[in-house]
């Protein structure tokens, strides 16, 4: 039984005209749902659901099982699910992005060397940015939805009777295909509560559209109004920050890796409330199967951090503020011309410091939430190296990752260049010793050779002693 799941796509029957799904209802709830005995409504050994309810339940599955890539529930989920209004970008919405994308590129030259290799901007609308990014954000999920899968098929493994048990063994590829259906469903959410308070394409520190600097206009006016700004010089500083965070990505082409890295690690360490799953799963109506991830979404997360997750998290945060806080030094020097420079700077701090609802509502649904929570003390520390050695001690930052500052550098932003100093300094005596012992070990040798050739030198040897 368990090559011919192995062997069959999920949903098909097999020679014998007998549907896997069928088989494991049958199983459950009683071949061919024909009542109980006693008129419970099943076979003996089945559960009391009548053939109609069965029957709905097997067309849930097939249809879960039969949307083919995941990708599409989750497109789907974020066409229903985007906040709306949602206007469509207009001529006019597209001029002032790239007006401000052209002007800030000609303040950031003074800053920064520009760099090639950068797309033509846009414009977006929620929905737009919800489609654009979906991909990215499904890579940066994916050990989440590896975590989901193999929890949710060990739970079910655990709960089922010892008769489904051969039946589950080759059932691993329908519970996996089921899963990662659900998973992309619970994506498209998280992604379209996001669309809603977004601004750019680099929000979070990510470059989402790869080279592609992105506005999301949408909300820019929403987000202005909300902050006390003016749209046009918030819209301004935004695209210098969009630029500066892909002129960064592409002189260290090293650092979306180390980031994405950052990010597997800790997304690896969430984990499922498998109890919370159970208790869903138990109170959930079986003719709603299809609404099982909503019902989950909000508590199918653990809420207990492990060390390892913790240490996780820090990595990532620091590693996210500190990209954060060069982008705030850099642009804030670029946008000198703007009358309501600190009062941007101040309110994206700010922003940048707490989680919107929207956020909330992504860290709800896919359990784990990326905020630059130290982007002050980032930008404290590039701020002291540009007023020290100038601009390129603090874009040198980025030229290696032993050089990225630690969680000590943030808390002490002054001594960044001093332990950096001690640790080549460590590094420069483990050389030299090596090499004095390289050298002392080669004298050693040499004096040894030395020292036998007199013995050998002594004379022809004749006998005498014999």
């Amino acid at each position: 039984m368990s090559d011919r799941f192995d062997d069959k796509t999920p949903g098909e029957d097999d020679e014998n005209g007998r549907n896997p799904f069928e088989q494991m209802f049958g199983m459950m709830f009683g071949q061919g749902g024909a009542p109980f005995p006693s008129g419970q409504g099943g076979q003996a050994g089945g559960m009391p659901f009548d053939p109609a309810m069965l029957q709905q339940i097997m067309g849930q599955v097939q249809q879960m099982m039969g949307g083919g890539d995941p990708s599409r529930a989750a497109r789907q989920t974020i066409e229903r699910s985007v906040p709306s209004p949602d206007p469509a970008i207009t001529p006019e919405s597209e001029r002032n992005a790239v007006d401000a994308f052209r002007l800030a590129e000609l303040w950031l030259e003074r800053t920064i060397s520009a760099e090639p290799g950068i797309s033509a901007p846009t414009a977006l609308n929620r929905t737009g940015w919800a489609t654009g990014s979906l991909d990215q954000w499904s890579k940066l999920a994916d050990p989440i939805r590896r975590n989901m899968s193999d929890s949710v098929v060990d739970g079910l493994k655990d709960q089922l009777p010892p008769e489904l048990s051969q039946l589950m063994a080759g059932a691993g590829q329908m519970l996996t295909s089921m899963s990662a259906t659900m998973f992309a469903g619970q994506m498209g959410g998280a992604v379209a509560a996001l669309s809603g308070a977004v601004l750019t394409g680099t929000e979070f520190g990510l470059p989402l559209f790869g080279r592609k600097p992105v506005l999301v206009e949408a909300n820019l006016a929403g987000a202005a109004a909300e902050m006390g700004l003016d749209p046009t010089q918030l819209r301004i500083w935004l695209a210098a920050r969009e630029l500066a965070h892909l002129w960064l990505f592409e002189s260290a082409p090293w650092l979306i890796g180390h980031l994405e890295t950052a990010v597997a690690k800790y997304a690896a360490e969430v984990r499922l409330d498998m109890s919370a799953v159970q208790e869903a799963a138990q109170g959930m109506d079986p003719s709603e199967l299809m609404g099982m991830g909503d019902k989950l979404s909000e508590k199918m997360f653990s809420g207990e951090t492990t060390p390892a997750q913790r240490e996780a998290l820090v990595s990532l945060e620091n590693l996210l503020s500190i990209i954060e806080g060069w982008a705030d030094v850099v642009v804030h020097s670029a946008c000198e011309q703007l009358e309501q420079r600190e009062e941007i700077r101040e309110a994206l701090r700010t922003r940048a410091a707490s989680e919107s609802e929207a956020e909330a509502a992504f860290a709800s649904q896919l359990g784990f939430s990326l905020r630059p929570r130290r982007v002050r003390d980032a930008a404290a520390l590039f701020s002291f190296l540009e007023q020290k050695s100038g601009a390129e001690a603090r874009d040198r930052v980025f030229s290696h990752p032993d050089l990225l500052p630690t969680t000590q550098d943030l808390d002490d932003p002054l001594g960044y260049e001093e332990r950096r100093q001690e640790e080549w300094s460590a590094e420069s005596s483990l050389d030299e010793a090596l090499e004095r012992i390289l050298r002392e070990a080669g004298t050693s040798e040499a004096g040894t050779d030395g020292a036998e050739r007199p013995d050998a030198g002594e004379g022809p040897d004749t006998g005498e002693d014999r």
